[in-house]
């Protein structure tokens, strides 16, 4: 039997490139880049790269049922009747529904359409969509009436790239290389709590102390304005004189004294931004993942709209973007806002839940509810809080569907396997709003299924089959077309036979929404003198459930640490590779200290990957109060040596 070679999408970052994978019998053998994709130009990263290292990996491959600290294995059948006993008394607002950034609009469009006609719940939020960058989609939405306006194109068209709190050359690979081609034209200001990857590129790199994003971007507002350095038509734009009497107190002065940034670099990066004429902006969770987000990024949009500038901004997770287009949100539905009940109400022909759900954040830390559905998502791991995390999990009926062991499964009452994204046929929406078609390159091991399918069988159970009645996944992008208003464009017939398309990205309107800084996230103090940030790396994804098992991918990473500037170190006495304890008023824990000047003075940083180092153990529940985005970034903290018997 030949090779088959199956060009399908990477299951990883919000670049949504198209790999080639190559299979034998059933086997992924191989990963090569696609030289016709649009997207990575035939350059992927390593991670996309080494996906046949891990397809087969710790796997989930049977039903599992939970009791009494006893794993059962059980057909699908059996597990949904028991799902079925476990919450068919339970009230609609007392179960919640988690969709995911890591599968397909069809699949979130089961889940969604599940919990709305068969539970009548709006308790249906999603992973990424609610802790990475709801802030950016709302503040999108208040600025220019469009959750996304981002292009990767732009990256041939712009003369200046202004990213803050994201490390693009190492997040988004095959998006930066794109701005390395016109390396010469382009120039680069990296603003970032931390050195990394995209500063050792930049022109200019600006340090910015974590928490402070406001004064730094009003600032640079006000400098824009004083030296009428912005677009012809700002001034007839709304909100442009209060912004200007907002921002007129932001100064370089203050600049140096809040964000800890010198005047001369501040000015550095002004004056270049005041210069360029093709401005553009790349951000990431270091800007939202704050509890001012939705703060940050009107003022980050502020900037950008001063200088007629292009997004370029790609998200997180692949298909982040379209979980949240399809309206998998508390307090909206995918027709729309809660007026346009009657018209969903109509198509879907059933009456439907009114009142406005909860979140991740309230479902599953501040009122948690009695059960829950979570779909490739690891709040073991990923939520802030952790000790109380564990705690709802364990006190609640748990149902995980995923493809890969994770932390949180191991506090599941059922767990059902589902196919990894490259073993699926439906589509994607990238953080470009470009939506793609994936190609099953093989079928799923073992009795893994869709969510579509799984939910259309646990519906015949409710005795409402009706709701979830399609026959494959086109059938259901059709249904998602004739709702979704950013949708109506799109063809399902051209996007199932390999087109691409880009769903609605024009601007409504522009507005501009002028922010006062109203304090830091955290402050030091003499009980906790250190300010700790998280940060990604370049070879692992996420909480890391496939990335780190792959042996390529750890040969070249860093592990689990806490980065530790060297001029604090010896103060202290801690020597690199040490093993300390970091303590913040939430939790404690132990880990190894790595020295190193990619921090400055007075700052800790952690990769936040690593179920070996728990760091958002170390971050209490404080979130944006907007949006519900739990602050990531910074959260103050001491370190203690650990005393040797």
């Amino acid at each position: 039997m030949e090779n088959m070679r199956v060009p399908s999408v990477c299951p990883y970052c919000g670049c949504g490139c198209r790999l080639i994978y190559e299979v034998k019998r059933g086997k992924i053998i191989r990963i090569y880049p696609d030289q016709q994709d649009r997207v990575s130009e035939g350059k992927p990263c390593i991670k996309g790269l080494t996906l046949a290292e891990v397809a087969d990996k710790s796997r989930l491959r049977h039903a599992l049922i939970r009791k009494d600290r006893s794993e059962k294995k059980v057909s699908l059948k059996h597990a949904l009747e028991y799902i079925y006993q476990n919450i068919k008394d339970l009230a609609p607002e007392e179960i919640a529904f988690c969709g995911s950034g890591k599968i397909t609009n069809e699949d979130n469009w089961a889940i969604l359409k599940f919990a709305k006609t068969v539970i009548k719940t709006n308790n249906t939020d999603s992973c990424c969509g609610r802790i990475c960058h709801i802030a950016t989609v709302e503040g999108l939405m208040d600025c220019f009436g469009n959750s996304n306006l981002s292009s990767i194109d732009y990256a041939n068209e712009i003369d200046v790239l202004f990213v803050i709190g994201s490390n693009p050359a190492s997040n988004y690979p095959a998006f930066f290389n794109k701005i390395l081609k016109r390396r010469k034209e382009i120039k680069i200001i990296s603003v970032q709590p931390i050195y990394n990857i995209t500063s050792r590129f930049g022109d200019v790199f600006v340090y910015i102390e974590p928490g402070t994003e406001v004064v730094f971007l009003n600032a640079l507002a006000n400098y824009l304005i004083k030296k009428k350095a912005y677009h012809e038509e700002c001034e007839s734009i709304e909100g442009f004189h209060r912004l200007k009497e907002v921002v007129k107190n932001y100064t370089p002065e203050l600049v140096e004294k809040i964000c800890k940034t010198p005047k001369k670099e501040f000015l550095k990066a002004a004056k270049l931004v005041a210069t360029s004429k093709n401005f553009g902006i790349f951000h990431g969770m270091g800007l939202t993942q704050h509890v001012n987000a939705i703060e940050n990024v009107h003022c980050l949009l502020n900037v950008l709209m001063l200088k007629n500038g292009k997004i370029l901004s790609l998200r997180g997770e692949i298909n982040v973007q379209g979980v949240g287009d399809i309206g998998f949100l508390p307090n909206k539905l995918p027709s729309g806002g809660f007026e346009t009940l009657p018209k969903l109400e109509k198509f879907w022909g059933c009456e439907l839940p009114l009142e406005k759900g909860k979140t991740i954040i309230e479902s599953l830390i501040i009122d948690p509810v009695k059960a829950a559905f979570i779909s490739s998502f690891n709040p073991a791991q990923s939520l802030p809080a952790l000790k109380k995390v564990h705690k709802n999990l364990e006190n609640m009926f748990l149902v995980y569907l995923d493809s890969y062991e994770s932390l949180t499964a191991e506090f599941a009452d059922v767990i059902l396997p589902t196919p990894a994204l490259f073993e699926r046929r439906g589509t994607v929406t990238t953080g470009e709003r470009l939506v793609r078609a994936l190609k099953a390159v093989r079928k799923a091991p073992g009795e893994a299924l869709p969510e579509w399918v799984i939910y259309s069988k646990l519906a015949r159970l409710f005795r409402k089959g009706k709701f979830l009645h399609w026959k494959n996944e086109k059938e259901i992008f059709s249904e998602i077309v004739k709702i979704v208003p950013a949708y109506k464009n799109l063809d399902p017939e051209k996007i199932y036979g390999g087109i691409d398309m880009f769903a609605d990205k024009s601007i409504k309107y522009k507005r501009f929404v002028p922010e006062r800084f109203e304090g830091k996230d955290e402050i030091r103090s003499k009980e906790y003198p250190f300010l700790l940030t998280t940060f990604r790396s370049k070879y692992q994804f996420l909480t890391g459930e496939m990335t780190s098992l792959s042996e390529t991918l750890r040969k070249n990473d860093e592990g689990p640490c806490v980065y530790i500037n060297p001029r604090d170190a010896k103060n202290l006495g801690i020597k690199d590779g040490e093993i300390i304890r970091i303590v913040s008023e939430e939790a404690s824990l132990k880990a190894k200290a790595k020295l190193s000047g990619i921090v400055p003075a007075g700052v800790l940083a952690s990769r936040f990957h690593y179920r070996e180092l728990l760091i958002n153990k170390l971050f209490p529940a404080r979130f944006d109060e907007e949006t519900h985005t739990p602050n990531y970034k910074c959260v103050s903290v001491r370190i203690e040596k650990i005393k040797r018997s």
